[in-house]
């Protein structure tokens, strides 16, 4: 879904005093100066064996909980789940509280450095029962909250620590489970740095006993999208609240004290107030309500025990939406967006039933609901029983919203439910290795949308999406590993990127063909059962496929052995293949791919174990994607036993179900240029392949592995191309070029280029879309009319001028807009851009009156289109203001339309450097901030914009961590790229400008 210090010393009480008086007892007398000294070494020594008792103690570092003092969940409830009511005895569990009096001192410790954020291991929760009162009045927005969390003591302990943050205590009571004995709580203490509450007790905690902790508090119904957090919309132009829950991935702290680890899961029983017109929904289902005690017109909703999961899936929400049911699927929204909700819920329960054939194992809660939210900071959250979107995520409107939009949210419903087993059923035991719920619901989403919606063929675009697009990120010596240790909620938030869903995503479907997948199928249900509703790390998968393939006689390795080398190592290889064309001999070379080249010693670069699968020009074998060899961590290897004319051309990596890159000799590059340039042939190579190698050649030659000429004579053969999945890769590789080159002399030179590549495409799909079009053909028409129209052919424009202008005149463009859906995004974005601030105000006006979330969306990106610098600095101050109808879910869309463009990019950069401190108080959130500076940066790549970007990072922003270390470094390579590509990209162009016939353009 969203970084080392040094461990704060907490005492337990207060520490020893001692009296150093100049005498000692048998009358030796002291100086003072020796007195002194004694006092001196006597603290240091107090001091250092604070540290080294705590560091070794209270608070073992992650490297050794796997030894020491991990939690060994031998026991994993897996009974079935047991629907009842709250109970008397739950009730009793709460003590009375006097809000106003405080029965315990309270201390605040503070701390800039941190290293471990790690809760002590010696007390557990077991079940937690929570009653929350929500007021969702203007003016207020705070929550009332009453919990009893039952805990088993693992290790005696005068201590209990938890999580808990922006959280007023007014009462803490721990009890003796068995007896209902009171245990006094002599002091609360707050570790702000790393989020605990650490309350000293008057007598130790008995290990194997269980004890009530009963908590009265007070919270706030924050603004900033996470944690117990408010929301609003309009309906009839009166402003309605709710109130919704976005835990992922440390924020259920902000919502109760708890135990806010992954690993540590609980059984939750929750009670919701709210106001009687309105409804509340939780994970699990109602099994009870009742009048509140003492607030007028307010109802208690009380959802049934849950099984055993993890804070951060948690989930509540208190609306006036209305809803849709089909059996135990339902559909929350706002009332007059409801009829928008019917294809997720037409989807939902077709995606339910396959992933419980697919994964073989039934959905273990009595329900699914799917809310979507008017601000919602991620795309969507998989809390177990309680999926969340954003609008645009949930929403499709026929006729209004694009075929695309359809395709995404079956995408998004599908990625959301897959989590349920991945994630939910089964846990991380910590973050390190989110990526085995990322990558794996990343790749099933296709999975299951492809069988779902057979038509769309949406699994062929998956290695656009998550294997070519995670190239880039992964191609930067400051990517990360997909297993990488993380601390604090900085770096946690940090490594939900690119690497964890693309990558994770992209290994998985390798060994799902390495494997068969017979053999990956039945060791992911292996290992679903074997850890259902408890934790796991990657080596209890590894463990399962490995079983699964043995089983079989599929696979003669350690899967472990195998994909440890692609998990817990940063990058991935380029695979060069050398043909020896008079002995037949080939050699297969692996080295790490760096976009800045020569930055590694290729004898310090990791290896990899490769899966090798290939075709030739006299088989033409596409299909078979098991590998025919691998590189088992070698550097080299020379085969003698494949046969291959030498006329004949290779291609490895057959559907680019590995991930890595391929490079050739000249030989054989040459020989797949001659292929794909003639007309009558090229089909003969599948187009997975096709696209795979225009991305691979056009980034071989953007790290200089590759000389530019080779790689641009493949996109040639573009003229003849009318599929979407290499028009789609070639598209994209091109379009680094067009960003480079898009402040230079030569830009002309360029768009003409790529305009007699798209001319014919672009005109055999045309603006007319057809009834029934499939996804893929929407798409490939948006993204070519785009491009036409960005580089400026004249029919492109004027046909969408005239569209625009006529939708401008037309009475009521609120109600009546002929422009059809697919194509709006380019006719809206040229009207915008040929016009001025009359066509820009029009577009503003119809965001603002807009209930559509598609159209609302699309609305914002193409006013980013404008040419006025004025009305792009007007855009980028509304985005930041509460009054302008902008949420702040939208502020990284804004600056990206922005910064869209030559001429918007540095109005962007300036901006946020002069309007840091109020950006930063307005998302209020580190991932947002790191979004904005990498949109509005991609485009710097002269040494001097390099400079300003490093004394902004160093001076404003360098507590951003990694991602901002990776936008310095794409940076690094664009100024690379223009000294050592720019002459020679510009003397190509030039040369194909003598012999190309002439072309429209403005």
């Amino acid at each position: 879904m969203t970084q080392g210090r040094e461990p704060l010393t907490i005492m337990d009480g207060n520490p020893p005093t001692c009296d150093f008086s100049t005498k000692t007892k048998r009358g030796v007398y002291l100086s003072k100066s020796l007195a002194f000294v004694i006092l001196i070494i006597f603290a240091l020594a107090l001091v250092a064996t604070a540290f080294l008792v705590y560091n070794f103690a209270a608070c073992p570092r992650t490297d050794q909980l796997a030894n020491v003092t991990k939690y060994e969940l031998t026991h994993c409830d897996q009974t079935k789940l047991l629907v009842i009511p709250l109970t008397t005895e739950i009730n009793k569990s709460f003590v009375p509280v006097e809000t106003t009096t405080v029965l315990f001192e309270t201390t605040t410790e503070e701390e800039n450095v941190i290293t471990d954020v790690r809760l002590p291991l010696n007390v557990k929760p077991d079940s937690y029962y929570l009653k929350l009162t929500p007021y969702i009045i203007e003016g207020n927005f705070t929550f009332d909250g009453e919990i009893s969390i039952i805990v088993t003591v693992k290790n005696e302990t005068k201590q209990i620590t938890f999580h808990g943050v922006e959280l007023t205590y007014h009462d803490i009571k721990l009890l003796k489970k068995e007896n209902g004995e009171e245990i006094k709580v002599i002091q609360r203490t707050e570790d702000v740095a790393r989020q605990f509450q650490i309350l000293k007790l008057d007598e130790p905690l008995i290990a194997g006993k269980q004890y009530y902790l009963n908590i009265s508090y007070t919270g706030i119904l924050n603004d900033n999208l996470h944690g117990f957090y408010r929301s609003s919309y309009e309906e009839k132009k009166v402003k309605r609240w709710i109130a919704v829950t976005q835990f992922q991935a440390t924020d259920a702290r902000r919502a109760f004290p708890c135990w806010d680890e992954p690993a540590l899961k609980a059984r939750f029983t929750i009670s919701i107030a709210r106001p009687s017109n309105m409804t509340s929904v939780s994970n699990m289902n109602i099994v009870g309500r009742q009048k509140h005690d003492y607030l007028k017109d307010y109802i208690w909703d009380h959802y049934a025990e849950s099984l055993p999961m993890s804070t951060y899936l948690v989930a509540f929400a208190v609306t006036d939406f209305g809803n849709m049911s089909y059996n135990n699927f339902s559909v929350w929204t706002r009332k007059e967006a409801l009829p928008s909700a019917a294809y997720a819920l037409d989807i939902g329960p077709k995606i339910l039933k396959f992933l419980e054939d697919y994964y073989k194992i039934e959905f273990p809660l009595p329900k699914i609901d799917m809310m979507a939210l008017p601000d919602f900071k991620a795309g969507a959250m998989e809390n177990w029983g309680l999926l969340t979107f954003r609008e645009i995520a949930m929403l499709y409107d026929e006729g209004v919203s694009p075929t695309t939009a359809k395709a995404r949210v079956a995408s998004v419903v599908a990625h959301e439910i897959a989590h349920q087993w991945f994630g939910n059923l089964v846990t991380p035991a910590w973050w390190s290795d989110i990526w085995l719920n990322e990558g794996f619901a990343s790749y099933v989403e296709y999975v299951a949308v492809d069988a779902v919606e057979k038509t769309w063929k949406l699994i062929e675009v998956f290695v656009l999406n998550e294997v070519q697009s995670v190239f880039k990120l992964d191609a930067l010596t400051s990517s990360h590993q997909i297993s990488v240790e993380v601390g604090n909620p900085e770096e946690i938030g940090a490594i939900f990127d690119k690497i964890s869903y693309g990558k994770g995503s992209a290994i998985l479907r390798m060994m799902n063909h390495f494997l068969t997948g017979s053999v990956f199928n039945a060791g992911i249900t292996a290992y679903l059962n074997a850890r259902k509703f408890c934790d796991a790390e990657q080596r209890d998968l590894w463990g399962a496929l490995t079983n699964a393939a043995r089983e079989a006689k599929a696979f003669d390795a350690d899967v472990a052995v195998v994909m440890d080398s692609w998990t817990l190592q940063t990058g991935f290889p380029v695979l060069t293949i050398t043909r020896d064309y008079k002995s037949g001999d080939i050699e297969f070379k692996q080295e790490r791919f760096i976009l800045i080249n020569n930055t590694i010693d290729d004898q310090k670069s990791p290896v990899w174990w490769i899966p090798v699968s290939y075709t030739t020009a006299s088989e033409k074998d596409f299909e078979s994607t098991r590998p025919k060899l691998w590189l088992r961590g070698e550097r080299s290897i020379v085969v003698k036993n494949i046969t291959i004319d030498p006329s004949d051309w290779m291609i490895a990596n057959i559907q680019q179900t590995g991930f890595y890159r391929i490079n050739y000799d000249r030989h054989n590059w040459e020989l797949l240029i001659k292929i794909l340039n003639d007309r009558t042939r090229f089909q003969e190579i599948h187009p997975i392949n096709r696209a795979q190698i225009i991305d691979d050649a056009m980034n071989l030659a953007l790290s200089g592995r590759l000389d530019y000429k080779t790689a641009l004579d493949i996109t040639s053969y573009l003229t003849h191309e009318r599929s979407y999945v290499p028009w789609k890769a070639g598209l994209v590789a091109l379009g680094y070029i067009d960003t480079m080159l898009s402040k230079g002399a030569y830009y002309l030179e360029y768009k003409r280029y790529v305009l007699r590549l798209v001319s014919g495409a672009v005109q055999e799909l045309g603006w007319q879309v057809a009834d029934g079009e499939s996804v893929v053909r929407a798409q490939h028409r948006v993204d070519l009319l785009s491009t036409a129209c960005h580089l400026q052919h004249v029919e492109c424009l004027e046909h969408a001028v005239r569209m625009y202008t006529n939708w401008m005149l037309s009475p009521n463009p609120d109600a009546y807009n002929e422009i059809h859906a697919d194509i709006r995004s380019t006719v809206y974005c040229v009207g915008v851009q040929t016009g001025g601030a009359r066509e820009w105000r029009f577009a503003w006006d119809r965001f603002t009156v807009a209930s559509s979330p598609s159209e609302r969306e699309l609305l914002l990106s193409v006013l980013g289109c404008t040419r006025a610098p004025h009305l792009l600095y007007r855009y980028l101050d509304l985005s930041l203001r509460n009054d302008s109808g902008i949420r702040k879910q939208d502020t990284v869309r804004v600056f990206s339309a922005v910064a869209s463009s030559a001429i918007g990019e540095p109005i962007a950069f300036n901006f946020v450097r002069a309007n840091w401190q109020r950006l930063k108080d307005y998302v209020g959130s580190i991932s947002t901030m790191n979004s904005i500076v990498k949109v509005v940066t991609r485009r710097l790549n002269q040494m001097h914009e390099y400079e300003e970007l490093q004394r902004f990072v160093n001076e404003s922003c360098s507590e951003l961590g990694r991602p901002v270390l990776q936008v310095l470094e794409r940076t690094a390579a664009n100024v690379q790229w223009m000294q050592r590509n720019y002459q020679d990209i510009i003397d190509w162009l030039l040369e194909v400008e003598k012999s190309a016939p002439p072309i429209s353009d403005a």
